[in-house]
Parts: structure tokens; C-alpha cells; sequence
């Protein structure tokens, strides 16, 4: 355990109400529960008991060895998996077309067979010319293209 390490149990112990606990003995117990943790978890664990962020702690008492040896490996936990490798960010990688540009193509293929009404129309326009009844009933509206589309020609069949 380095400097700071003991520095910082000393801060912590100096946080709680002195009483006839002898904290040269407690301190030493402290620092051989600690043997094998890492600086940094013990810090850590000294500024939560101090602060009295640690769940269930006595605001009164200073914590006993099983108590501040729990924090600390919970805070050997938490610092193992933030060291975790992380995915990296999803990156965006345009191909040659882009993703608005083949919405637009699969739109103009899929009503290739229809004849076209109106150009470069928004919905008001086509609210207007549908409640005005200048455009035949099943007419369509394609967003993407500003288009809009009259409804499919009927096929007419020979008669034999």
C-alpha cells in the first residue's frame, strides 16, 4: 500500500467521532486486510466511507475491517470493468449511393407503371387537390419524389 493509499484511510478515519477504539491498531488491521488491492480501490473506498456514499454504512462509527475490505473489492470490481476494452463507435460507411438517393430510386421503380399527375407536389397540394376533386379517386401521393401518381389504367381485355 503506497502513501496516498494510507493518507487516505487516515482522512477517512479522521471523519468519524473519535472514541476509546485504538485507530494505530485499527489502521494496521485495515492495512493487512488491504494486502493484494490495488491503491486506487482503496482510495476509493476511503472517499466514499468518508463522504457516506457506501449503502448501509454507520454515519457515526468508522467502518470495521470486514466492512471496508466488502467496499473495497466491490471497488476492485468496478475499476476491472471499466479497464475493460470497449467496442469501438459504430462508423457510418457510405457505399457509392447514398441511402435517401435509393429510397427515392425504389420509389420511382415501384410506380414506374403509373402515369404521373403532378410534379414536385407537397401534401398540401395534394390535401388541396384531393378535397377539391381535381385529381381521380386513388390517386397517391409519394413523399420522397414530391410526386403524385394517378391510379393504375385499367387493362382491357379483347373480346373474342
Amino acid at each position: 500500500m503506497n502513501q496516498q493509499a494510507e493518507d487516505s484511510i487516515t482522512q477517512m478515519l479522521n471523519c468519524f467521532p473519535q472514541t476509546s477504539q485504538n485507530y494505530e491498531l485499527l489502521f494496521a488491521t485495515l492495512g493487512k486486510l488491504c494486502a493484494g488491492q490495488t491503491d486506487q480501490a482503496i482510495i476509493e473506498a476511503s472517499e466514499r466511507f468518508a463522504a457516506g456514499d457506501v449503502k448501509d454504512q454507520s454515519k457515526k462509527f468508522a467502518p470495521s475491517g470486514p466492512e471496508f475490505i466488502e467496499e473495497v473489492r466491490r471497488r476492485q470490481e468496478f475499476i476491472d470493468i471499466r479497464a475493460r476494452p470497449r467496442l469501438p463507435a459504430p462508423a457510418y460507411h457510405s457505399g457509392p449511393t447514398p441511402p435517401f438517393l435509393i429510397k427515392r430510386q425504389k420509389a420511382l421503380a415501384e410506380n414506374a407503371h403509373l402515369p404521373v399527375l403532378v410534379e414536385d407536389a407537397n401534401l398540401d397540394v395534394f390535401r388541396r387537390l384531393s378535397l377539391t376533386r381535381q385529381i381521380p379517386a386513388g390517386a397517391k401521393w409519394v413523399a420522397c419524389l414530391g410526386i403524385i401518381y394517378g391510379p393504375a389504367p385499367k387493362s382491357r381485355s379483347k373480346a373474342a
